[in-house]
């Protein structure tokens, strides 16, 4: 398998989440200084709220891009020996992990959570616990995965549509993965496909009647689409 990843946005992320963080504890400690003196107490209070706001934009950012291992690591993992003829994409547009191979396109939604996760049908809800409290405006959000994974698989198959019509009504599939070994799925008739690693590539390999297998002049056609996008967004690779 052939593995592209958009490196530009790996390090700026890394970057946003190294600085935001120092900065936001340099506004705190600002802010601790400033409220020794009364009358610099709404200063105090400003420090206090930026501060917060700064050191969790730092915080979201380290947790997705600087803590190992990131969300394409696990899907990389996770499909290891698929094949030769697959190639996988991360973080260009329109989604953040794309597949394409003989047996289709793919399109994976990595979810970071670990803990307890309940699914039922549309529904799905995280089990809360002090430490995850704490991390709340931190960490990514569980969110609503059946709607979000929809959406990528839509603008998938519009970007394909738009680029190359002639290649017909190409079949676009979707999985939420849950990465974290310490996550536990208790799943009752999802929406969606819900995955653990282990589960990834039975999920790319086996499909039933053969349904969106796609032949080699449509795989080769969708892979230069993505191609194109690879060369827009980092030129050097081209």
């Amino acid at each position: 398998m052939e593995v592209v990843i958009n490196e530009k946005l790996v390090k700026r992320g890394e970057k946003i989440g190294k600085y935001a963080s120092l900065a936001g504890l340099l506004i705190l400690a600002g802010g601790l200084v400033a409220s020794f003196r009364e009358e610099y107490l709404y200063l105090t209070m400003a420090a206090l709220v930026l501060g917060f706001l700064v050191s969790q934009i730092g915080s979201y950012n380290v947790m997705r891009w600087a803590r190992h291992p990131r969300a394409d690591e696990m899907l990389d993992k996770s499909l290891k020996g698929v094949g030769k003829q697959f190639k996988l994409y991360h973080y260009f547009p329109p989604a953040d992990h794309v597949l394409v191979g003989p047996t289709g396109v793919f399109v994976f939604l990595v979810k970071p959570q670990d803990g307890e996760i309940y699914c039922t049908g549309r529904r799905w809800r995280q089990k809360m616990t002090i430490a995850r409290a704490l991390l709340f405006f931190g960490q990514e959000a569980l969110g609503n995965p059946p709607a979000d994974l929809e959406m990528l698989v839509q603008k998938v198959r519009q970007l394909i549509a738009e680029k190359r019509p002639d290649l017909g009504d190409v079949v676009v599939r979707g999985a939420v993965l849950f990465g974290n070994p310490r996550a536990r799925l208790v799943v009752e008739e999802p929406a969606v496909p819900a995955l653990r690693p282990d589960q990834v590539k039975p999920f790319v390999r086996q499909t039933a009647n053969k349904q969106g297998y796609l032949t080699g002049e449509q795989r080769r056609a969708i892979i230069e689409i993505f191609d194109e996008i690879v060369r827009q967004k980092m030129p050097q690779s081209a």
